[in-house]
């Protein structure tokens, strides 16, 4: 009997002990992921594959100098594959596809401090593809304020591109699928002999969440409806 008494002594200390050093050590804060803006996946933290896509509704308000009715139609950015280069740099294909439209597919690369827009192609057709170069810069990540950097070359159907890029923010951004704090890029310039003026809305960790265009007479709007990665509600 004294032994087992002696034995939960020990052990009723031995806890106690326990308990006492881990009050005493300091609380280990959880570091953040650093800033991502362009978020992609393929696979989920088990690696078991995954749907990583996003959802907008696009609104055009007038074309040829005639207002048109405000109809959005709704689109849907899917990312579809990582396809590892001999240089061990990703490209990551994102499809986009809508109800009235060629599947437009794209690819990019996300290097270090920057995500570079590698190539695009319109449909299934090689004739309607095309490799940037030089290097054409998506966005920079993370995006800081008054950042700006250009780019010229030739886009889809040889048309010729000269534009600047201009970063702002952050500023809060409300679409039908939420409020979002986001960093906003201006591109200025000219695309095809036209001036245009486009911007960017780009929130931390969800990616795109808002663009609006004007070249001459037309101006369109997209804004996010919904995406798959969302974090499930807090009980």
């Amino acid at each position: 009997m004294i032994k087992k008494i002696l034995v939960s002594v020990l052990a009723l200390t031995a806890i106690t002990t326990l308990s006492a050093d881990a009050a005493n050590k300091p609380a280990v804060k959880k570091v953040p992921p650093p800033p991502d803006y362009f978020p992609v996946r393929i696979k989920d933290s088990e690696g078991k594959p995954i749907e990583w896509w996003w959802k907008y509704t696009f609104t055009k308000s007038e074309m040829n100098g005639k207002p048109m009715e405000k109809k959005p139609d709704d689109f849907k950015v899917q990312v579809i594959s990582a396809e590892k280069q001999p240089d061990d740099i990703t490209f990551w294909q994102l499809d986009t596809t809508g109800p009235a439209m060629k599947t437009i597919h794209e690819w990019y690369s996300k290097q270090k401090g920057k995500v570079v827009w590698e190539k695009e192609k319109f449909g299934d057709d090689d004739k309607m593809q095309v490799t940037y170069t030089p290097e054409r810069v998506l966005l920079t990540n993370p995006l800081k304020k008054d950042e700006t950097w250009p780019w010229k070359g030739k886009g889809n159907f040889g048309i010729e591109i000269d534009n600047v890029s201009t970063v702002s923010g952050p500023e809060e951004v409300i679409t039908p699928a939420g409020k979002f704090q986001a960093m906003k890029i201006v591109v200025t310039g000219t695309q095809g002999g036209q001036p245009i003026n486009m911007s960017y809305w780009y929130a931390n960790y969800i990616g795109l969440v808002k663009s609006a265009a004007k070249s001459g007479p037309m101006e369109s709007e997209s804004s996010l409806l919904d995406y798959s990665f969302k974090k499930p509600p807090q009980k």
